[in-house]
């Protein structure tokens, strides 16, 4: 009895791990509205009790994140703009680095100026035969940003709209002992992922802190400014926090004519990026939805693993949600101990 146990435990988790995987593409946005909803379920009932009606109430919060996104959009385009002015400029204070560059290959390395034009033409020709498969990969990654951002606001809506019925299925499908507790299930995931966004934003607020104080040690003029945007960036995966860092390392490099300064940024920003992933995102964030550290970082891992930045942010909010289900039953309470941060 007990091995056909752990067959169907084990045949369960395969089949979760093959669905996952092959369905990421249609469950990513799918997840990302079903967290946004909860999240936003609190508001649209506030405005529907004000008696804004059930659409408007909808929609009004779908704007006010769309408008913070727009927001966070104009920044980077702000960001953008600055450096594309100061190109110019960096370009010509950089061309002295590359000529000593090029000379000390020369002396050290004995690789001529003809040896490493040849090598940079043959790599620009290498790179020139795969244009086709990276403007393919590029397209595909487009209509997908594309295709999300349309689905994942109506996926919202209709979440929010149909939300009786949604929460009347999830209670008819699970056994009859269960059944009891579902509304207070439901119920207290709501709160969880409430309390999931305002660890978010903790994190950070942590992570702007820790960035300013950084760039304030090593003398670079606003960092404020400088390291509050770079953590707000970090929101866009790899791209966000790279775009943000070229700035002050640029400017700064211009204004004090050294590549020390620059060299500390990457150094501060790198240091900050490491503690916020192995740290302070799993113990702030596992703090307010119950999970202890180790749990944190494995759903963290996990979701990488299936999913990639999205799984990151998604299978930990999650998690919680099968350690708060888990707490609320008997025959589960194994796991939840095993998860809880208490």
């Amino acid at each position: 009895m007990k091995l056909q146990k752990i067959y169907q435990i084990s045949a369960t988790v395969v089949l979760i791990g093959i669905i996952l995987w092959f369905g990421k593409t249609f469950l990513i946005p799918l997840a990302y509205a079903l967290l946004t909803a909860l999240v936003l379920y609190p508001l649209t009932k506030f405005f529907e009790r004000k008696g804004f009606g059930r659409a408007f109430s909808i929609l009004i919060p779908i704007l006010l994140v769309s408008l913070s996104i727009l927001g966070l959009a104009l920044i980077l385009s702000y960001e953008l703009a600055m450096l594309s002015a100061k190109w110019p400029i960096i370009h010509h204070q950089f061309e002295p680095y590359l000529i000593d560059i090029q000379k000390q290959l020369e002396l050290e390395l004995g690789w001529t100026q003809e040896m490493q034009s040849g090598w940079i033409k043959e790599n620009l020709s290498a790179l020139s035969q795969n244009t086709g498969k990276i403007i393919s990969k590029a397209l595909v990654a487009t209509f997908e940003a594309l295709f999300n951002v349309i689905i994942i606001p109506i996926y919202i809506a209709l979440i929010l709209h149909f939300r009786g019925r949604l929460v009347q299925f999830a209670t008819d499908i699970v056994p009859q002992n269960f059944r009891e507790k579902m509304p207070v299930v439901i119920q207290d995931t709501v709160q969880l992922f409430s309390r999931f966004i305002r660890g978010m934003v903790l994190v950070y607020l942590s992570v702007g802190i820790l960035n300013s104080i950084g760039l304030w040690i090593i003398g670079v003029d606003t960092p404020f400014v400088y390291g509050m945007i770079t953590a707000i960036m970090t929101i866009i995966p790899y791209f966000g926090i790279i775009i943000s860092a070229l700035l002050p390392m640029m400017v700064s490099w211009m204004e004090t004519e050294s590549i020390w300064q620059p060299i500390g940024i990457v150094a501060v920003f790198a240091v900050v990026q490491y503690l916020e992933a192995n740290l302070i995102f799993p113990y702030v964030v596992g703090r307010f939805v119950n999970l202890n550290t180790l749990a944190a970082i494995i759903a963290i891992f996990l979701g990488a693993l299936f999913w990639g930045v999205a799984g990151m942010i998604l299978f930990l909010p999650f998690v919680a949600v099968l350690r708060l289900m888990a707490d609320h039953f008997d025959e589960f309470k194994p796991w939840s101990r095993l998860l809880s941060s208490k």
